[in-house]
Formats: structure tokens, C-alpha cells, sequence
């Protein structure tokens, strides 16, 4: 009888040495998975342990034009075999900070003037992802993406009361870039189906910027202009990009 249990015993635990042994870690062909960028909420989490008092997001507040690799992107995967994925990402930002000045000597509830500085920005980005020992905890990442960023900050002073009332100052300066970026990278995972992930990024990027600068003819404001343009164009391969990922499969 003691036999057989030992016997027994040494089948199930060879079963579960089996079973941890074949696990499969992430997707396989036909799969995807849903990545997210990491940093903002681990720096969060950092200055919590370290008594920081300014515990931020700030990168969740939008895109950066002039980086490749800045602002939100949640980032969708599709494999089209086990080693081999097709990407797709997206980041979006719209924020606006408005001032109002008041009368404080005849009335202090009336708005004198009106200050509004907005940003709006996207970025899309698609590629492809390649992926050395799938299915093991430990998978070294290789991949590259086609990725595009718009983003316009833009400042509008109006005066509303006296003899300046409806004159305006309008300041622009919309910006494109396209470009390629490389990426390396690996990722860990904790359980079959959730992994953090490290990359780093290298891009050359094509930027193109008009900038405007427009017054109210009438405008006191301003005595020196009245519409100044600005375009720009350049090539530039100085963008480099770090990021840590949260990554479900499914």
C-alpha cells in the first residue's frame, strides 16, 4: 500500500513538473495583446516611496512634437505567427489653460481681458514586431514602426472692455512629424498572460512647423506686427526614446 502512494505521489508531481515545464508564456498565431506605457505610472509610484510631495502624470498631459516616443500610446498587437506581430498605436491630447483678468477698480467681477493657451496633438504608428523564444518567460523583442505625431500649441489674447475692446493676439504653431523608429527590447512575464516590458528606441524623423503670429489690425496691443509666417523643414535623426511597458495577452 505505502508502495502504491509513493508511487502515486512521484505521478503527480512529474505531471506538475510537466505542466510548469510547457507553460506558454504570452500569445500564439492568431492571438494579440494590449500594451500600455508603464512610466508615468511608475514614476507616480517612485515618489510615493521616496516622500516626494509633486507625485505626477505629467506624461499623460500629451504628445511631445519633437519626440517620437513621448506622450500616451496604447498599442494593439496581432500575431500573425507565434514569433511575428503586426502593430498598431494611437496617443491623442487636448488641453487648454484659460486666464481672465478683472476690473478691480469700478468692478471686480468684470473680465478686462481673456487669455487661452490650448494643445491638441495625435500620433498613429504601425509596424511590425519579431520576437526570439516565444513562449518562454524571458522574450527579447525586435521591431519597427512607421509612427506620425501632429500637435498645435497655440496662445489667443483678446481685450473685452475699454477702448481696446475686440482687439486680439493670436499665436500658432502647428507641427508635423514622420518618421521610422527601431526598437529593441524585452520583456519578463509574471503570469502567462501579463508581462513587463523594456525597449529602446532609435528614429529618423522628417518635422515640418508653420508657425503664425497674427494682431488685430486695430490692435494696441501689439504696435509691431500685424501677421508674421513661419514654415520650417528638417531631417533629423536625434530621436531616442526609453520606455517600460504593462502588456495583457489574450
Amino acid at each position: 500500500m505505502k508502495k502504491i502512494f509513493m508511487i502515486a505521489v512521484m505521478a503527480v508531481m512529474t505531471v506538475a513538473a510537466n505542466a510548469q515545464d510547457e507553460k506558454y508564456y504570452g500569445s500564439k498565431e492568431g492571438g494579440f495583446a494590449i500594451t500600455f506605457n508603464a512610466n508615468p505610472v511608475l514614476n507616480y509610484i517612485g515618489n510615493m516611496f521616496n516622500g516626494t510631495q509633486n507625485n505626477s502624470v505629467k506624461p499623460f498631459e500629451g504628445l511631445d512634437s519633437d519626440n517620437l516616443f513621448g506622450g500616451t500610446t496604447i498599442t494593439g498587437k496581432y500575431f500573425l505567427k507565434d514569433n511575428i506581430a503586426i502593430v498598431g498605436g494611437f496617443g491623442f491630447n487636448n488641453s487648454y489653460d484659460v486666464t481672465n483678468n478683472y476690473d478691480k477698480a469700478d468692478d471686480i467681477e468684470k473680465v478686462t481681458s481673456y487669455k487661452r493657451v490650448s494643445t491638441t496633438a495625435f500620433q498613429a504608428m504601425g509596424g511590425v514586431e519579431y520576437r526570439l523564444r516565444p513562449g518562454k518567460r524571458l522574450q527579447p523583442i525586435f521591431g519597427a514602426n512607421l509612427v506620425y505625431v501632429h500637435t498645435n500649441k497655440w496662445t489667443y489674447t483678446t481685450v473685452t472692455d475699454g477702448e481696446n475692446e475686440g482687439n486680439y493676439v493670436y499665436n500658432g504653431a502647428p507641427t508635423n512629424k514622420l518618421g521610422l523608429a527601431l526598437t529593441a527590447g524585452v520583456e519578463y512575464f509574471i503570469i502567462p498572460q501579463i508581462s513587463l516590458g523594456a525597449n529602446l528606441d532609435f528614429g529618423v524623423a522628417k518635422t515640418w512647423r508653420h508657425s503664425s503670429f497674427n494682431v488685430d489690425p486695430e490692435s494696441t496691443l501689439v504696435k509691431s506686427y500685424g501677421r508674421i509666417d513661419e514654415k520650417d523643414t528638417f531631417l533629423s535623426t536625434g530621436n531616442f526614446g526609453a520606455n517600460i511597458s504593462l502588456n495583457f495577452y489574450f
